[in-house]
Order: structure tokens, then sequence, then C-alpha cells
């Protein structure tokens, strides 16, 4: 397991609302290495968070009330440093109403 997806599980896993369907999905040899991908639901936000093995995040999130895409960015492993924040930015939106 990557250090990203350590983190998530462990620090922002737990705090995304209840009302979220989560489903963990891999794939095997993706452009960016292997990929475990983490697809969530409510009634008016989906999205995904994408875990690759060789280092790159990408975090996905949309607005079905608004039907707009309200986060989508991808992370190099040269960006590590502001995956914390994205995975702030990303409860904050999952958590507003």
């Amino acid at each position: 397991m990557n250090e990203h997806l350590a983190y998530f599980k462990e620090l922002v896993e737990p705090l995304i609302p209840a009302s979220y369907v989560l489903t963990w999905t891999e794939y095997l040899e993706g452009d960016f290495g292997d990929l475990k991908r983490l697809e969530f639901s409510s009634s008016s936000k989906i999205g995904a968070i994408d875990f690759w093995s060789k280092d790159w995040l990408a975090i996905d999130v949309v607005d079905l009330d608004a039907e707009d895409q309200v986060l989508n960015v991808l992370y190099s492993p040269e960006q590590m440093h502001e995956i914390p924040a994205g995975f702030a930015r990303l409860l904050e939106i999952l958590s507003a109403s």
C-alpha cells in the first residue's frame, strides 16, 4: 500500500460522512502503475479518488445539485506535500450540505 493510500485510510476515510456509499476497485498496469480507486456517491455528490502505485493521485468530485465539477486535481509524485490539503478540501466539500 502506498503512503497516500495508508494516510487516506487512517485519517481521511473515517471522516467521510456516513451518507456516502464507498466502493473500492482495483485495476492493474495503468498509465501510472496499478490503480486503487475509491468511488463515492450520495444523493448530492459523486466522485472518485485514484491512488496509483507510481505515487500519482487524483481527486474528482461532481456536485449533482449544481451540475458542476467542484474538484478535479491530479497530483504528481513531486506534489506529495500538497495532498493533505487536497484531502482536507475533499472532506470540506463532502461535508457541505
